[in-house]
């Protein structure tokens, strides 16, 4: 590019800031003014002193520009900024910038654009969640037990989801087991899931072939470990607290329940009559059918059976067999292991009339899901029955803390506290062995230990009986 401008050539040997201090614009402020006021739209302003230079007007302001020659020999316009906002000695330095590095500004712009695009894409990809739902899962899927590892990741990191994976630290690790242990999970489950986490992490920080490279420079939790389990006074703590809540409910939170769901239905009911009667008589009828809500059937199976909502969620008709009044379920949390759990149950008598009136109404299908969506057809969201039990809690005047998962814990504690083998009682709830049943319900059993003492006792009382 050509220097027209003999004194930027001679200030340029005496150094850059010689020569920006010497070679002032010659277009002043007070000059900016009057030209934009006395001149047409359009009209242009040039710069006697940096070639190129110039202001031109527009509807409602000015445009410092700059023109140049690229090396292609293509004449090029840059815009520099916009009057008053650039003051015109800042729009000059700019210009006279670019002409002593006999820089492109247009190419070098659109490069920074792209730059900055490629850079707001690498960082959505590293969003934790773009990166789970997306390359993570897919790899996952590959691998037998990888929707378990899917599970366990959504499960237990959901505030991790909307964060760049490169932002998290050790105190991010800190403040989730902190929140987990309050929540009483145990240190040996706390320990898979973040077994599972710093793989995803791993996984991100690989370069998975010799063209590509890893989203990740580092993984940034490699070296971060688990803090040990709380102390032993605070670990009791959240055991009594877990214990606690595993518990039978009482006759009255029971015949609450019943409450709630029959006024949950009457409600519902009564919204639907008004709403027909107002202009929508084109929705279903509620006073016709037998369970106006899906949740209703829901929840007696959960009190029936002490199922975990997700098994619930997933079961079909054909895991459900009112012809044999059985149920026959592979547990998800079970279902990846190479020799699952097994429930197989069969009906007490109201949970097989529950099932056989909502079968009914679903129209006696043959196959499918036992509870779809009622929008869909598809499987409900594993949170779907949050906002129902709510409703039923409040109208039966329940407890507010009392969790959905409860009614499992009922249906565990109540067989457990009447003698049912813990074996036995296992094998009901989808639990391989009968550790985990000791383990936390085991205090609500009858001292086995006791019983057989006595029985022992007793056989040999009636013998010495006979023999005399």
């Amino acid at each position: 590019m050509r220097v027209c401008v003999t004194i930027l050539v001679t200030d340029w040997s005496h150094g850059m800031t010689m020569a920006t201090k010497q070679s002032k614009t010659s277009i002043t402020d007070s000059a900016t003014r009057k030209f934009l006021i006395d001149k047409e739209e359009r009209a242009t302003l040039s710069c006697t002193r940096i070639t190129g230079f110039h202001i031109i007007k527009l509807k409602q302001s000015g445009a410092w520009r700059y023109r140049y020659t690229n090396a292609a020999g293509k004449r090029r316009i840059a815009t520099i900024g916009k009057y008053p906002a650039m003051h015109p000695e800042v729009a000059a330095a700019a210009a006279l910038e670019y002409l002593i590095r006999d820089a492109d500004p247009l190419n070098e712009k659109q490069h920074q654009q792209q730059q900055a695009r490629t850079d707001e894409e690498i960082a959505e990809a590293r969003m934790f969640s773009n990166y789970f739902d997306n390359e993570y899962t897919t790899h996952q899927l590959r691998k037998k037990t990888g929707k378990a590892t899917l599970a366990i990741i959504k499960s237990n990191f959901p505030e991790w989801f909307d964060r760049d994976m490169s932002t998290l630290s050790a105190a991010d690790v800190r403040e989730w087991q902190k929140r987990k242990e309050s929540e009483g999970t145990a240190h040996a489950t706390l320990k898979r899931a973040y077994g599972a986490v710093k793989t995803m992490f791993n996984h991100a920080a690989k370069s998975h072939s010799k063209n590509d490279s890893p989203l990740l420079d580092e993984n940034p939790i490699r070296n971060v470990s688990l803090d040990a389990p709380v102390d032993n006074k605070r670990s009791q703590a959240l055991v009594a607290a877990r214990q606690s809540a595993r518990r039978l409910l009482t006759d009255d939170e029971i015949q609450a329940l019943h409450n709630g769901l029959a006024l949950f239905a009457e409600e519902l009911r009564r919204q639907r009559r008004n709403s027909r009667k107002h202009g929508r008589a084109y929705l279903t009828d509620l006073d016709a059918v037998e369970y106006p809500h899906w949740f209703i059937p829901f929840c007696y199976v959960a009190l029936y059976t002490g199922m975990r909502p997700g098994d619930i969620y997933s079961m079909t008709w054909a895991e459900a067999n009112l012809n044999f009044g059985k149920i026959t379920k592979t547990p998800e949390k079970t279902r990846h292991h190479s020799e699952p759990a097994k429930i197989v149950m069969d009906m007490v008598d109201p949970l097989r009339d529950v099932l056989k009136r909502w079968h009914k109404q679903q129209g006696k299908p043959q196959t499918g899901l036992v509870f779809p969506s009622p929008v869909t057809g598809n499987r409900l969201d594993s949170k779907a029955h949050t906002k129902p039990w709510k409703n039923v809690k409040t109208l039966g005047d329940l407890p507010d803390d009392l969790v959905f998962y409860a009614l499992r814990h009922h249906f565990i504690s109540t067989l457990v506290a009447n003698g049912v083998p813990l074996l036995t009682v296992a094998r009901l709830v989808g639990q391989k062995s009968a550790q985990m049943i000791e383990s936390h319900y085991g205090h609500l059993s009858p001292s086995s230990a006791a019983a057989a003492l006595n029985l022992f006792a007793r056989s040999v009382e009636r013998k010495a009986v006979v023999n005399e």
